[in-house]
């Protein structure tokens, strides 16, 4: 993968995440600390291992200590295996990454929406968490590209409760522009219940988090991609984010999309709230929408956020909803920035009143008290 080349604003903005990202304290207490180091010199050599020698049912927090490397592998996160906080040495010095891609695209999920495990997108998934209370820290999480379907390409998949991650970072490097193809390849599956991420970095190019279902909170994390690189049925905030379109430029280029995010019904939870942070291209790349409804209760939502100049004027489409956008909450409010001129937007976006965008806005439109009892 081309290393990503930023504007000076966009630099800025990168380094600034990354300082403030390994300055959160650690206020709960674990229980256990596991060390993994692909160097022989840890009690694991692969994250996957640790993960499986963990009891099912566990209640009390566990660390997960991934050295400084990169890990060259798949991990899933069984529903079973709760309280798991994943922490690397810093989302440049750790990272998990892999190899995988899926065919098909995003609409199979739309069309099924209990997605079972041999599903292309859960496969390509290069990380993937289905548990709850989950936490990963100065991580990243990165897939490089096979021939295998959507589930198998997730480099990192958690599918239980209560889970966190701490400077690390997960990658999907499928090489999209190369193979001139743009297929799923998921750097991170979050399908658990309250699940954070702190000083993380998520990379790819289609589909990077698939923020699948359930409560997540993203803190001070990169998120880089093209096409849809925030989808999912999820109930999140991002806090603070630098969301990176890498849509390579063209004479005549498609412009790429922040998000994709759909809802089961009306009264359904569920809804992308980005507070702050920020909304950048590559030098001389092609530009983005915010988002594309992935079905009609489609919810995202931008408040004060800072919009780079790779930002359509339209700001959103329609896509999957048909004609109908009544029902579609797509939203800005206060950002700033060339992207966030309001001229040219399209006439459907919402124009939430005070009281709705503090229900967005409101921590407690996630958290009901589970991040206080992190660590």
């Amino acid at each position: 993968m081309q290393p990503l080349c930023f504007s000076s604003s966009s630099r800025l903005l990168l380094l600034l995440l990354l300082r403030l990202s390994t300055s959160s304290s650690v206020s709960a207490s674990v229980s256990k600390t596991i060390t993994v180091d692909w160097r022989g010199r840890g009690d694991f050599m692969t994250v996957q291992s640790a993960v499986n020698s963990l009891p099912d049912g566990n209640s009390e927090w566990i660390r997960i200590h991934v050295k400084s490397g990169s890990y060259w592998e798949k991990v899933t996160i069984p529903s079973r295996k709760h309280y798991i906080l994943l922490e690397g040495d810093g989302s440049s010095a750790t990272d998990i990454s892999f190899d995988a891609h899926a065919d098909g695209g995003i609409d199979q999920i739309l069309r099924r929406r209990n997605v079972s495990r041999n599903s292309p997108t859960f496969r390509s998934a290069t990380f993937t968490v289905l548990a709850d209370n989950f936490v990963a820290r100065n991580i990243a999480f990165k897939n490089v590209g096979s021939n295998s379907p959507t589930f198998r390409s997730s480099t990192f998949t958690v599918l239980a409760d209560n889970f966190v991650a701490r400077h690390i970072a997960f990658k999907n490097a499928y090489n999209a522009v190369e193979r001139r193809k743009a297929d799923q390849a998921v750097a991170a599956l979050v399908g658990g219940d309250k699940s954070a991420f702190y000083g993380c970095a998520f990379h790819g190019f289609q589909d990077t988090p698939c923020d699948f279902e359930g409560r997540h909170y993203f803190r001070r994390c990169l998120v880089t991609g093209a096409v849809d690189f925030v989808f999912g049925y999820g109930q999140s905030i991002y806090d603070g984010c630098v969301l990176a379109s890498v849509m390579p430029p063209g004479p005549h280029p498609q412009p790429g999309w922040v998000t994709a995010h759909a809802r089961d019904g009306e009264t359904s939870p569920g809804g992308l709230v980005f507070r702050g942070g920020a909304v950048v291209g590559t030098t001389g790349g092609g530009r983005t929408y915010l988002g594309r409804a992935w079905n009609r209760f489609a919810t995202v939502v931008f408040y004060r956020t800072r919009m780079g100049g790779a930002v359509v004027p339209q700001g959103w489409q329609a896509w999957n909803t048909g004609r109908d956008v009544s029902d579609v909450t797509f939203a800005e409010v206060g950002c700033v920035g060339p992207g966030s001129e309001m001229t040219g937007r399209v006439g459907w976006e919402k124009h939430l009143s005070e009281e709705e965008v503090k229900r967005f806005v409101d921590i407690k439109f996630i958290d009901d008290g589970w991040l206080s009892k992190q660590p």
